[in-house]
């Protein structure tokens, strides 16, 4: 189990855009980032030891269990393939026959098909912006296939969390329900991301609502959902159900739906496909961008700091008891990048080579990075791997563990051994 407290790796690098931009609401399109000198962390420590099997107790193999030993190299060569274009790409998910769906941020999803982007199985075009950081801007299939969920935004502005019905592998957009709406005050920093996690449940990444420096000081306030993880159980209670275990369910002065706090805009979040462990990019401020990983035991009450902290640094305050430091963090504003986008711990096959490895992004500069860390959540090695994937909104993992990457210009790529 990893530990709360870890060290962050700190490197140089970024001034925050996308989905975080600091002192006024903006669109999601950015320019060039300032080409200042930085230089890469250096690497901590030696690969993780893999504990040798007991030669005199050997164990029953399992069926279905991965025996690659998580040890990613990352001087392996890749390259991006491109596999479609769309207009705007935001999200994308994985149905319960294996097709790859992809969103465009004007509110319509399309099959991803051996030619390219098929036609629109869902359209909320007509009820969508894309004002500020808006859109469509998260997709999820429910464990069991039977629903997909939408996480958007409305002619309002505000954050709209949509299930649609599944039949026969195929959306059916008659069969839908609104799950979850909140008001955003303001356009940017909206989160919008949502996953199903490992235990079947529904979480949806909510950013502290906008404005600079977080002014509703909403990130520390239990009272209200902005700043925070939700976890929501979509197949029970009317629209849903509040799981019983989640934190706060106990307390009266507490939003039952929070897992988790402190964040600022959580972007792209995600759960490793393997071990279940949260994923979470959190966008920064002026100075921070960062990684936070967390077991799902951890995530539950965990306080990532904002506003009192930005990253491992004070922002607001000084450093709260509970604060969950990232794991990683670079600085905002230079070669590196401006508004980290989260990714996936790679699980696939095609690239041996990254198997366990963490990839992301940023948006402002959109090479593609990875991180390795230990059995204890530390950071061991970081780098780039040498290809740039344009304005990177997300990584969307397949049914197979490989992953795309969607340019907010349009292009979607596979990652491929070069």
């Amino acid at each position: 189990m990893h530990t709360l407290r870890r060290i962050p790796v700190l490197v140089a690098a970024t001034v925050l855009v996308l989905a975080a931009c600091a002192d006024e609401d903006v669109d999601i399109a950015v320019e060039d980032p300032p080409e200042d000198a930085h230089d890469d962390a250096d690497e901590l420590d030696d690969d993780p030891d893999v504990p040798e099997d007991d030669p005199d107790e050997p164990d029953e193999p399992d069926p279905d269990a991965d025996e690659r030993a998580r040890d990613p190299d990352l001087d392996v060569d890749v390259t991006l393939t491109e596999v479609a274009s769309m207009t705007s790409p935001t999200a994308g998910a994985v149905g319960p026959d294996g097709t790859l769906y992809l969103a465009e941020r004007g509110g319509t999803v399309h099959p991803l098909t051996d030619d390219g982007v098929g036609e629109a199985v869902v359209d909320l075009s007509d009820e969508t912006t894309t004002d500020g950081e808006r859109g469509l801007l998260g997709l999820a299939f429910a464990a069991d296939g039977s629903e997909l969920f939408l996480s958007s935004t409305d002619l309002e502005g505000h954050t709209v969390v949509t299930a649609m019905g599944v039949e026969n592998d195929q959306v059916d957009p008659e069969q839908r329900r609104e799950l979850y709406t909140l008001e955003q005050p303001f356009a940017n920093h909206n989160g919008g991301d949502i996953a199903v996690g490992p235990d079947g449940l529904l979480y949806i990444g909510l950013g502290d609502g906008g404005g600079a420096g977080d002014p509703l000081e909403a990130g520390q306030d239990l009272s209200t959902p902005l700043g925070s993880l939700l976890r929501i159980d979509p197949h029970a209670g009317d629209p849903y159900a509040v799981p019983d275990d989640n934190p706060y369910v106990d307390d009266d002065a507490a939003v039952d739906e929070i897992l988790a706090f402190g964040l600022r805009n959580p972007w792209r979040f995600s759960f490793d496909a393997e071990t279940g462990d949260l994923w979470i990019a959190d966008v920064g401020q002026d100075d921070r961008e960062e990684v936070n990983l967390v077991t799902l035991e951890e995530a539950s009450g965990a306080n990532f700091g904002w506003n009192l902290m930005e990253g491992t640094m004070e922002f607001a305050g000084g450093e709260p008891d509970d604060h969950v430091p990232p794991i990683y963090e670079y600085q905002t504003g230079g070669d590196e990048g401006c508004a980290i986008t989260g990714g996936y711990v790679y699980t696939g096959e095609a690239i041996p080579e990254l198997y366990g490895a963490y990839l992301y992004a940023d948006y402002c500069n959109g090479l593609v990075r990875a991180l390795v860390v230990d059995d204890d959540g530390q950071v061991i090695e970081q780098d780039d791997l040498g290809v740039d994937g344009g304005q990177v909104v997300s990584f969307v993992e397949d049914d197979q563990g490989e992953l795309y990457l969607l340019d907010l210009g349009g292009q979607v790529s596979r990652l491929d051994p070069a």
